[in-house]
């Protein structure tokens, strides 16, 4: 699982994180949504190690991120918003990459490897150099390497951009899959379908504070609006409601 506690990051005067507190619980699907800038980026980043928070704990299964990052990396798959691949290399050669850096052996890996390959249609396109991919393509490697090692704990950033909705529905299989095998997933998206439809729990992040967590219904309550949609909700805790009907009014629109 995952818990955070007061978590703070700045970066020079812009303070990215305000004190987050946020628990993601085993076999949970959480969705993490927020507005461009608002803290969602930085906060995943801080979770899979990547950088260290100014003030606060990140715990990912029983493991401090700052005191043993390597036992967090060891639990977790991440796959970013702009994927890091090596263009030189076929789909299959990076999977067996990651293999070996989460030390599955060569036979397990590219066992595994096949599985996401042909799942994901990339069969014909495995031995061909990931530089002439698609976004699309490209981003199926990068779940498939996030997913390599079988970890307990997966943060998704945006993992819908550049696909096609077939791949869409197949990726919210994947997805739910995760959950029924009790792993932890932390799902970043500006989708509001694709996270009404996949996740349990709903998370608003406005500028680097969570402004409200729970389920649709609980922030319907919350928000004392019964017939919200997940659309309607973000609007209002995030403040935006008022803001995107004066820039209507502003333009002519409303």
């Amino acid at each position: 699982m995952i818990r955070i506690s007061d978590l703070h990051k700045s970066y020079g005067d812009n303070h990215a994180l305000r004190g987050v507190s946020l628990e993601v619980r085993p076999g949970e699907i959480l969705g993490l949504l927020g507005a461009n800038g608002s803290g969602k980026t930085t906060l995943n980043r801080c979770i899979a190690t990547l950088i260290r928070p100014d003030q606060g704990e990140v715990e990912v299964c029983g493991a401090e991120a700052s005191e043993d990052p390597d036992t967090v990396r060891r639990h977790l798959g991440y796959l970013a918003e702009y994927p890091v691949v090596y263009p030189a290399l076929s789909a299959r050669e990076f999977l067996g990459f990651i293999g070996g850096l989460r030390g599955l052996s060569p036979a397990d890996s590219s066992t595994r490897a096949q599985r996401w390959l042909g799942l994901f249609e990339l069969d014909e396109a495995a031995d061909k150099p990931l530089g002439g991919y698609s976004q699309g393509m490209g981003r199926k490697v990068a779940l498939a390497a996030a997913l390599l090692g079988d970890p307990s704990v997966v943060l998704l950033d945006e993992p819908t951009n550049g696909h096609d909705p077939p791949s869409v529905f197949l990726f919210r299989k994947v997805i739910e899959s995760l959950r029924q095998e009790q792993r932890t997933v932390l799902l970043s998206s500006h989708v509001l379908p694709f996270v009404e439809q996949t996740c349990d729990r709903v998370a608003i992040l406005v500028s680097g504070q969570i402004v409200a967590c729970g389920t649709l219904d609980e922030l319907r309550e919350s928000a004392d609006r019964p017939d919200a949609s997940l659309e309607d909700l973000f609007m209002h805790f995030g403040g935006l409601d008022a803001l995107m009907m004066q820039r209507l009014a502003d333009a002519g629109l409303s």
